[in-house]
């Protein structure tokens, strides 16, 4: 959510008892707001070097007897707003008219309030608790900001001038509805939206709600142009974007023309739609306020703030790259960048990839300023662990055949926060979690690696080998069970069979061979290969199927299909219902051919053995939603254009480092998602082909357990494989 200012007027003196409506008409008036910083106006309301406001609770938070705003006698905020006119009056030539109308509608509020008393909570704006010193600080300066002047000089005092010179950021939001932010801001279903807006606009897409912002992303209704609704999905897509609160609130006006409106760290990006497909669209950079940062007008194509400092936009120079630069000075600071990310969530640094002269790409890793923490030349480099401050870092192996040189590898190794190299990039795989993953500490601070060979090496974190026994492990067998690894000693087949512990090092023989693990592995397979498929089919009338709906398990699964949104979820469950009643010739391939001869709700479905009623739900919903993503087995550009799901707008796959497999797209789609809080699914498929979707982390679990009772499999896509070239 925003952080903001806010001005309210009451009838009482705010105490930890007050009330405050969250509609107008009551004891309170909502009057301003401003998001990230406290406007000049507001201060000036609200006190001077004679009259400074005071300190009181306010009873909205949780904490309800902390002091956390500023309150002043309404009689004396009038007489500093008539001072300030007289001041400020007449307007100065260059204000717009818009900003003089705003003026005059500010003079309105302020001289016919009939209110007691003018209250400032600007709390939010402070990332401290109210107990922390550091907030008693906060109050205390905003507070003492109204020093600069006392209120009854006959000219504007220096620390006002901005107000004429650049008033667009000192003034205020000024609307009667900013009362809503007494209450938390929360969307809304689209037949719960008011008149103003449900009459002329709608969600671009479902879930299209801006927690940042705590914005509607809406389209309007009717083309501007034609003024008819639109014929098509692209047609649909193609309409001017906006960014609205529940309160009225337009940062960003559909009546601009925005192709693509979306906030990131701190800015909101808006881009027109491109001239020429692929060639980049013009852009700019606004704050929370809805006030330009970068206009369009200064060039710079798909422009989007990367960090809270570092903007990305498209290279002019290099293709398919991009420049970045410092915000908000604009600064150069790298140019022709392959790839760049960066998570506050995880470890707060930027990684920026770049292509050497000699075709490869290396991996620098930045501090949110965009400068680098040290001179790199790895491949790429995971996640760092904060307490350690180690990561896993991938350098490539030159090929070993002079002839040959795409026959290539990358080895991995560690390194520190600092750009110390722990471990030499020698090794196939560093044990840890996931594929960017820092590296596991084990017990004794200890840090495990395989060689190519299969020989676990182990280091302690200070980058010292403490054992490199004779020893080597199977691909199967890489994991620690109980501290220790199963492993073989000598050649296959009669290498001895054991368990090596990483506490002291001692490798335990268990009697067996190489010989005996691999017969009992291809016993495993063989059995596996002569188990009975089944055959047996039955079949279900539609009237039963009907009858055997499951309520809850539809609701359940359209809720999480459509990301918790109740509008989208009804919608799709009651489109799903129909489907199930009424389906398409086309739905279901397993259906009788006599279905359509037969009589209403008596037509026979095939239900093969092992599946049920659910497994029938599940495949009218897969046919019908729109959620579902269904590509051919090996068609990366359709994965490269899964954009359109939710979470993947600013999804870029680098095939140059991230592979260019479709299972290395389907990573990068994931590595993608997770920070926001969404998973990839991949989902049951009976064709050559892929079927996957997005769901919320917290509810891909619940679905694969509810497919499971449809007896179907689905899974999360975690990340690839390490990056190799064979």
């Amino acid at each position: 959510m925003p952080a903001y200012a806010l001005l309210l007027a009451h009838d009482e003196f705010p105490s930890s008892s007050t009330h405050w409506p969250v509609e107008p008409g009551g004891v309170c008036d909502g009057w301003a707001e401003w998001f990230d910083t406290t406007p000049l106006l507001f201060s000036v309301l609200m006190g001077d070097a004679q009259q400074l406001p005071k300190q009181v609770p306010c009873s909205a938070y949780e904490d309800k007897d902390a002091l956390s705003a500023l309150v002043a006698p309404m009689a004396q905020v009038k007489a500093r707003w008539q001072w300030l006119k007289a001041c400020m009056e007449p307007l100065p030539s260059h204000w717009s008219a818009s900003m003089c109308a705003q003026w005059q509608a500010m003079d309105s509020t302020i001289t016919t309030s009939q209110r007691q008393w003018l209250l400032l909570d600007s709390a939010m704006l402070c990332p401290h608790d109210f107990d922390e010193p550091e907030f008693a600080h906060f109050l205390h300066a905003q507070r003492d900001v109204c020093r600069q002047w006392d209120g009854h000089t006959p000219v504007l005092p220096e620390a006002l001038q901005i107000l004429k010179q650049d008033p667009h950021a000192q003034l205020g939001w000024w609307s009667p509805a900013v009362i809503a932010r007494t209450a938390a801001i929360e969307q809304d279903d689209e037949q719960d939206w008011p008149a103003w807006l449900v009459e002329h606009y709608t969600l671009r897409h479902f879930g299209a709600w801006d927690e940042q912002t705590q914005t509607y992303c809406v389209v309007p209704k009717r083309h501007p142009s034609t003024g008819l609704p639109p014929h098509s999905e692209d047609e649909r897509m193609s309409l001017p974007v906006g960014m609205v609160t529940p309160y009225g609130r337009w940062l960003q006006h559909p009546d601009d023309g925005a192709h693509l409106v979306f906030a990131s760290h701190g800015y909101i990006s808006v881009w027109q739609p491109e001239s020429v497909p692929g060639a980049g669209a013009v852009s700019g950079l606004k704050d929370f306020n809805g006030l330009w940062v970068l206009p369009p007008t200064a060039g710079y194509l798909n422009a989007m703030a990367l960090t809270p400092h570092v903007m990305q936009c498209k290279s002019p120079q290099a293709p398919d790259a991009y420049d970045l630069y410092s915000l908000p000075g604009l600064v150069p600071l790298h140019t022709a960048v392959t790839d760049a990310s960066y998570s506050a969530d995880t470890d707060g640094v930027m990684r920026i990839s770049c292509q050497a002269a000699d075709g490869n790409t290396t991996m620098q890793v930045l501090n949110p300023q965009g400068q680098p923490l040290f001179d790199s030349t790895y491949a790429h480099i995971g996640e760092f662990n904060l307490k350690t401050g180690l990561a896993v870092a991938w350098r490539r192996i030159a090929p070993s055949d002079d002839k040959d040189q795409t026959n290539s590898r990358f080895g991995e190794g560690v390194v520190h926060l600092c750009g110390k190299e722990i471990m030499a990039c020698t090794y196939e795989r560093i044990e840890r979690g996931f594929n960017d993953s820092p590296p596991k500490v084990l017990p004794g601070s200890k840090l495990l690696a395989f060689t190519h060979q299969g020989q676990p090496h182990i280091y302690n974190t200070q980058g010292k080998l403490l054992s490199s026994p004779d020893i080597w492990c199977s691909h199967l067998h890489r994991k620690l069970q109980k501290n220790a690894l199963m492993a073989f000693m000598g050649e296959r087949p009669g290498a001895q069979m054991g368990m090596f512990s990483i506490k002291d090092f001692s490798f335990t023989p268990t009697g067996e061979t190489w010989q005996d693990y691999d017969d009992a592995l291809q016993g495993v397979i063989q059995r596996l290969r002569q188990a009975p498929l089944p055959a047996t089919t039955e079949t279900i009338t539609r009237a039963a199927l009907i009858k055997a709906q499951d309520a809850d398990w539809m609701q359940r699964m359209a809720t999480i299909v459509c990301l918790g949104q109740p509008t989208a979820s009804a919608q799709l469950l009651q489109d799903w219902r129909d489907c199930v009643a009424h389906p398409d010739a086309q739905v279901l391939s397993g259906e009788s051919e006599d279905e359509e001869a037969a009589a209403p709700g008596e037509q026979d479905i095939k239900l093969p053995d092992g599946d049920n009623f659910y497994t029938l739900y599940w495949l009218h919903l897969q046919a019908i939603a729109a959620q579902f993503a269904h590509i051919d087995w090996k068609d990366t550009d359709a994965l490269r254009s899964s954009t359109w799901l939710s979470g993947a707008h600013d999804w870029h796959w680098d095939k140059d480092l991230q592979g260019d497999a479709i299972s290395d797209g389907f990573a990068s789609l994931a590595q993608h998602l997770a920070p926001q809080g969404l998973a990839l699914l991949h989902l049951p498929c009976s064709d050559d082909a892929w079927r996957y979707a997005v769901v919320r982390s917290q509810d891909a679990p619940e679905l694969i357990t509810m497919l499971g009772q449809a007896a179907r499999h689905a899974w999360v896509e975690t990340t690839s494989e390490p990056w190799t070239e064979d």
